[in-house]
């Protein structure tokens, strides 16, 4: 029974007093919440507007992660970070806010990532970044989809040439 009490102390003393997670793919929009040298993580709570939040970045072993700067939580009328996309369309300027890009990680590699406020901090988010592709590893031969666009290609020029003589003979047996 002690057992059971010190195992819930210790996993409530290290739960912190707010949860972080990586940014949804789906809802947001961004392609890959986590790369070879980057994260993409999302903001604390709204209640948290308009404070500094610092971001401590430790590896698997529990040494020091690159540091981080911190960065002023957003007001928000509704769910925001801090990657920001901003859209012109008609003149109409549309900032979208996606989350808090750590960056500056070493490829294939575990990090704990916690944000602080004042004295209030998250939970301790575990991330580890992707191995890049070698870019000399990549196929470039034709593929099947490649015989096909020359197929194609052949006939568009094919029809264009017969458009163009079709085009001549028409003038001349107008004249």
């Amino acid at each position: 029974m002690k057992l059971l009490i010190l195992l819930a102390l210790a996993s409530i003393t290290d739960a912190g007093t707010f949860n972080i997670s990586l940014a949804n793919e789906a809802s947001t929009g961004i392609v890959g919440n986590i790369r070879s040298m980057s994260a993409v993580i999302s903001l604390p709570p709204c209640s948290f507007s308009s404070k500094t939040v610092s971001v401590t970045v430790t590896n698997s072993t529990g040494g020091p992660g690159p540091v981080q700067p911190s960065f002023e939580m957003p007001f928000c009328r509704f769910r925001r970070g801090l990657v920001s996309i901003v859209s012109n369309t008609d003149g109409v300027s549309q900032t979208l806010n996606l989350g808090y890009r750590v960056k500056n990680l070493a490829p294939n590699t575990e990090y704990n990532v916690v944000y602080q406020i004042g004295s209030e901090m998250s939970n301790s988010l575990l991330i580890k970044t992707i191995l890049p592709v070698d870019y000399t590893s990549i196929n470039e031969g034709f593929t099947g989809r490649s015989g096909a666009m020359i197929v194609i290609t052949v006939i568009l020029v094919i029809a264009m040439v017969l458009l163009i003589v079709l085009l001549i003979v028409s003038m001349v047996i107008r004249s």
